[in-house]
């Protein structure tokens, strides 16, 4: 069973096996449109739902307004504030509140239980402002907010040039990979 204490190996193979299924049972979504497949949030969508299938004791949800910022007191107590959203410094030192495409968690008020975030992008839409923002969600989801593991995802129509970028700690661990390249022998 998958947990925070999974290994990058473990995690890596349960990104590979889900985004294996999706184009396994999806890959008409990549060719519509005249070849521009359909929308990226359509894609999500199906990364999320068999991304939940394969993790049922987490919850697999778009990033929503309802984090919580907080801590325990010595009798087991939790005091803090909701928070609408997560609030990320930008490169220029502004701050905005920011929602990720897709969070693994379970559903409490214990940083400890954020476990995976993911930013995903199709081939035809890295904007580099884009991208460079995105890139920023996770650095700061898993180095400020508690995230064990954050994934940029660039889908591409064929699902052998898929890449990713993983961070851990607000650090990058792998950068622009192609994620079904070496893979771990199972």
């Amino acid at each position: 069973m998958i947990s925070r204490e999974s290994s990058l190996a473990d995690i890596k193979k349960l990104v590979r096996d889900t985004l294996s299924e999706l184009y396994e049972k999806d890959q008409f979504l990549f060719d519509r449109n005249e070849g521009k497949g359909v929308c990226e949030r359509a894609l999500v969508f199906r990364f999320a739902h068999y991304l939940q299938n394969r993790i049922p004791n987490f919850f697999v949800d778009c990033d929503f307004n309802s984090s919580f910022e907080g801590r325990f007191l010595p009798d087991g107590r939790i005091v803090g504030r909701e928070r609408h959203g997560k609030s990320i410094q930008n490169p220029d030192g502004t701050f905005t509140k920011r929602f990720v495409d897709i969070i693994v968690h379970k559903r409490d008020y214990a940083n400890q239980n954020d476990f995976i975030c993911f930013e995903i992008k199709k081939w035809n839409n890295t904007n580099p402002e884009e991208v460079k923002k995105d890139r920023n969600n996770l650095r700061k989801m898993t180095s400020t907010y508690g995230y064990v593991y954050g994934f940029y995802l660039i889908l591409h129509r064929n699902k052998s040039n898929c890449r990713w970028t993983i961070f851990r700690a607000g650090e990058i661990s792998e950068d622009e990979s192609r994620v079904f390249d070496n893979e771990e022998k199972t």
